[in-house]
């Protein structure tokens, strides 16, 4: 129960902040500034970039740190330094610094110097969540049995997702009335919250039972080593690698899209992250309906496909009721995805290499959904909205298109690993 706690409120506590973050980057252009959506646009690529290589360096060490040491003190030292991150957020919004400084982009493109401020403070909560995710996804089949764990990983993603989509939709509503800096209280509660269940967990969730014997880096080289001797699981990682891009160029548009596309406010950006995250909650769970383990490779490939099918569906209109149902439905196959990915990996990887294989998917997937976000700032700036919505969503069904062809990602997700190398359990 108090890791379950702990990841809800953990993962909770960033989505919630980046409501804010992205909002107040967004709104920083009003439409009286002069190409407005293009300076949006290019912010939000900045601030893309901000994570992008903190997340990525983060991701190389974090996996061999899970697998190293006790993964509850990895825990609680990532949750300490996201609530420290929330803090500095706070302070840097209540000193709130006005001044411009033009910097390199759109003809005239300037940014505001709490912007500068914040950039720092936003690298340091992508440090905290690169630590998080491959150290809680390495714990969970310490404390949950092989035939539970399908059940386990949906009750665990649908609890985080739905205290994620409460934090949303709330910062959503008190963003406008409030201002950002007692908004931000909310996400500051969350992690201390995290920090509670955390410091009272006792489950034994080391990664190791015997200490290594060869160095930190050789560690970290046996990790990448085992994810590349086996096809399947490459293919997978690789895959996660392009859904997660795609889905990051198309997600850090929706301030935008919500902001000039539907002309709306802040309370609709929370709404949509909201129905984003309770449909994730459903998918997570009622995946478990499908029976999935008779084929979850196929499964995998075809929920891809109606992802990127969901998105085409933004470009399309300016409808808010038909924007919160294509969200929605995005959401409850993305979760969907999820679960099984997790259970995939977690039934197929030794306990001893799971933190490295999470965090190899950290290397390969989450640290390009910063860099997806930059690149969808460029592209919307460039090419516009629209085409930002119709190259993602394309780009995803066709990555599910590919996975449905590759057989050894079938077979190693069936359980069937047909690369017969020695395993590297070190």
């Amino acid at each position: 129960m108090r890791l379950l706690v702990a990841s809800a409120f953990g993962y909770a506590a960033p989505a919630a902040a980046a409501v804010v973050v992205a909002w107040m980057s967004v709104s920083a252009y009003g439409p009286t500034v002069v190409h407005h959506a293009a300076y949006a646009a290019w912010a939000l690529a900045l601030l893309g970039v901000s994570s992008t290589v903190p997340t990525l360096a983060v991701a190389f060490v974090s996996g061999t740190l899970a697998d190293r040491m006790d993964r509850r003190t990895l825990l609680r030292a990532a949750n300490a330094l996201g609530m420290a991150s929330a803090l500095l957020l706070i302070v840097v919004f209540w000193v709130f610094p006005t001044h411009r400084y033009a910097v390199p982009g759109p003809a005239g493109f300037f940014v505001p110097e709490w912007f500068l401020w914040m950039l720092p403070v936003w690298a340091l909560l992508a440090i905290a969540a690169a630590l998080s995710r491959p150290t809680l996804n390495s714990a969970v089949p310490q404390v949950v049995a092989s035939d539970a764990l399908s059940q386990a990983n949906g009750v665990i993603l649908s609890a985080s997702l739905l205290a994620s989509g409460v934090g949303t939709l709330s910062v959503g509503i008190l963003l406008g009335p409030i201002g950002p800096v007692l908004t931000l209280f909310l996400p500051l509660a969350f992690f201390e919250t995290a920090a509670v269940a955390l410091f009272t967990l006792e489950s034994d969730v080391t990664g190791s039972r015997r200490p290594s014997q060869r160095s930190f880096a050789s560690d970290m080289v046996a990790g990448l080593r085992y994810v590349g001797s086996r096809t399947g699981l490459l293919e997978i990682t690789l895959a996660s690698l392009g859904v997660n891009f795609f889905v990051a160029v198309a997600w850090v548009e929706l301030p935008l899209f919500v902001h000039n596309w539907l002309a709306q406010g802040a309370f609709v950006l929370g709404a949509l992250t909201f129905v984003s995250s309770l449909g994730m909650a459903v998918g997570a769970s009622a995946v478990n309906t499908f029976r999935y383990d008779r084929a979850p490779g196929v499964y995998l490939a075809v929920f891809v496909v109606l992802i990127g099918l969901s998105l085409l569906i933004l470009p399309f209109t300016h409808s808010t009721y038909v924007a919160v149902f294509a969200v929605g439905v995005f959401g409850l196959l993305l979760g969907m995805v999820t679960t099984i990915y997790l259970v995939v990996i977690q039934r197929a990887v030794p306990n001893e290499l799971l933190g490295r294989v999470f965090a190899a998917d950290e290397i390969g997937s989450f640290a390009l959904v910063p860099l997806g976000q930059s690149v969808g700032g460029a592209i919307t700036a460039i090419r516009g909205l629209a085409f930002a919505y119709w190259s993602t969503g394309g780009g995803i069904a066709v990555m599910g298109a590919v996975m449905s062809g590759l057989r050894d990602l079938r077979d190693f997700a069936a359980g069937r690993d047909r690369i017969a190398r020695p395993t590297e359990t070190g």
